[in-house]
């Protein structure tokens, strides 16, 4: 089963949220890694629910100059080897924990997969595989 690490990023320019900045990664599709465990699909109207799979990743706002956002170090299941539903895919955006609220989607594309191959990678690299595809 690879668990894959997408590295920390800071992205330069951010002009949201200073604090309760999180990054949440949700399932698009019901799937089972290659360790065996399953993931549901998540519900987003209730993403605290049990058995709802989304994790989420507190992120780190600096007023700068410049301003940026850190988004810490990622582990999650590779999708694409998955036994039972080799198309799941991960979707992922910003969250403002103090409203409750979606910030923005995050990344260029609304979902994204996982490979086995690299199990280090950047999102950089995920988000260029995707507009390979």
């Amino acid at each position: 089963m690879p668990l894959i690490t997408i590295a920390t990023v800071t992205i330069p320019g951010w002009q949201g949220n200073t604090a309760g900045v999180v990054l949440r990664i949700y399932s698009n599709a019901d799937f089972t890694a290659q360790s065996g465990t399953f993931y549901p699909r998540s519900v987003r109207s209730a993403p605290a629910s049990l058995g709802t799979f989304y994790r989420s990743y507190a992120c780190v706002a600096a007023a700068g100059p410049p301003p940026t956002l850190q988004i810490p170090q990622v582990q999650i299941d590779s999708t694409t080897d998955s036994p039972d539903n080799p198309g799941a895919t991960y979707s992922a955006e910003l969250w403002d924990s103090t409203s409750g609220k979606t910030i923005q989607r995050f990344g260029t594309f609304d979902r994204f997969a996982l490979g086995p191959a690299q199990t280090n990678t950047t999102w950089a690299a995920i988000f260029a595989a995707e507009a390979d595809d």
